[in-house]
């Protein structure tokens, strides 16, 4: 059993380092083999969408590292992710290297289904992080992982998480409960639940579509509010959510290829009636 911790920070030993290193400590007494990457060491370009990776089923046209860093992740059997909290959100990397992978969801199969994933994600303020867990979230669902576990931690300074000692402690048994599902052979959620979270990404952040109807924004399933004289919940349809294997063919092979035949059709005629917006180009000079 190997398993690999992402480390998402711009800054080395700073929280979010310490918090997966913590962890990988923990897979590693658990008996698996350990090792770390820092996605800064690599160059990750911007996705084009130039959709080669799923119309053509060909390796992204850019050249630069993304291709690399899938491979690595296929080459190990479970996943440790730390993101920082920029602005309520974790850093535009993780969403970069997400972009880029789009191939990887469809063109080369889903070599990721199912292996165990570990999500954290530090914060100097509680308050100031609500998208950091749900965007770690999409992107390990996206990839096919199964998410084990999900938390925040706490720390201000560089390296002052070592004093949010439950944290530490949870990141240590985190890493164990990764190798344990390993074991298992079959990945589960064991982490905090509420009456309302998505029962495939876990998270709380929903978007209400009426007075009643709720839905994950990330997974796509749609559940209905509940309440009585002892509180509220939401009651889950049973439907398929976006990530599983078999959505995420018929997402591509069903809504994104039939386009391409579509616009090659109207090409021209589209051409011809967009040629105001290419004349016009205002340009951008600097008040001050």
């Amino acid at each position: 059993m190997n398993v690999l911790g992402l480390v998402c920070s711009y800054r080395k030993m700073g929280n979010t380092e310490i918090a997966v290193k913590e962890a990988l400590m923990g897979a590693q007494e658990a008996g698996a083999e350990v090792a770390m990457i820092r996605l800064t060491d690599y160059r990750i370009e911007p996705c084009r969408g130039c959709m080669s990776c799923v119309f053509k089923k060909t390796e992204c046209p850019v050249q630069d590292e993304a291709h690399r860093l899938y491979r690595i992740l296929v080459d190990y059997d479970a996943l440790i992710l730390g993101t920082p909290t920029y602005i309520l959100g974790p850093t535009g990397l993780l969403k970069t290297l997400l972009d880029r992978g789009m191939g990887f969801m469809y063109g080369y199969g889903r070599g990721l289904e199912g292996r165990p994933a570990l999500s954290m994600a530090t914060a100097g303020i509680p308050g100031w992080e609500p998208y950091a867990l749900p965007i770690n979230a999409l992107f390990l669902r996206a990839l096919g992982y199964t998410i084990v576990d999900q938390f925040m931690v706490y720390g201000q300074g560089p390296g002052e998480v070592v004093y949010h000692e439950e944290a530490i402690m949870r990141a240590r048994k985190g890493g164990k409960t990764v190798v344990e599902q390993l074991s298992k052979g079959k990945a589960e959620y064991l982490g905090e639940e509420t009456p309302y979270s998505c029962p495939y990404c876990h998270n709380t952040l929903l978007l209400f579509l009426d007075e009643e109807r709720v839905k994950c924004p990330n997974c796509g399933i749609v559940g209905k509010l509940r309440t009585n004289g002892q509180g509220h919940w939401v009651e889950w349809e049973k439907t398929p959510n976006r990530w599983i294997e078999k959505e995420v063919i018929w997402h591509f092979e069903h809504q994104v290829l039939p386009s391409g035949p579509r616009f090659m059709k109207r090409r021209r005629e589209i051409r011809e009636k967009t040629v105001h917006y290419r004349q016009f180009s205002p340009p951008c000079t600097e008040k001050s």
